[in-house]
């Protein structure tokens, strides 16, 4: 009987020996790949936010520059250089379409029937700005 003791002994001991091998290695080891992945994520996150910078500092720089004020000018504002001329293409199919037809055109056959001199004078005057 002492033989099976002293083979159970050796069988604890045994056991106490592997878990303690596997507490010192095995778990350090588990945290340490856990925070490589970590590591690797944050990586993969910030090549991604790089090249997202990347591309709003592209953006950026042709938003900064004449022809990207250009851009904006016209898609946004709707302002033409001098000599164009702008059109506006409505959907009529769109929800709250509403026709913009002038009621009456009489004051810009007005302003194209009156002499040149008469324009001058309201320029000097600034009457011109009071009509419209």
């Amino acid at each position: 009987m002492r033989f099976w003791s002293r083979a159970a002994l050796l069988a604890v001991i045994g056991v106490i020996v592997v878990a303690a091998v596997l507490l010192t290695n095995v778990l350090p080891i588990r945290s340490l790949m856990a925070e490589q992945r970590r590591v690797d994520q944050a990586h993969e996150q910030l090549a991604t936010i790089q090249e997202e910078n990347a591309k709003l500092q592209a953006e950026a720089d042709f938003l900064s520059s004449d022809a990207g004020v250009e851009m904006v000018a016209r898609r946004d504002f709707g302002l033409v250089k001098p000599g164009e001329t702008a059109y506006v293409v409505v959907d009529p199919n769109d929800e709250g379409f509403t026709p913009d037809v002038p009621t009456t055109t009489t004051p810009q056959v007005e302003q194209l029937s009156r002499p040149w001199w008469q324009h001058a004078w309201d320029f000097l005057t600034g009457r011109d700005l009071s009509h419209g």
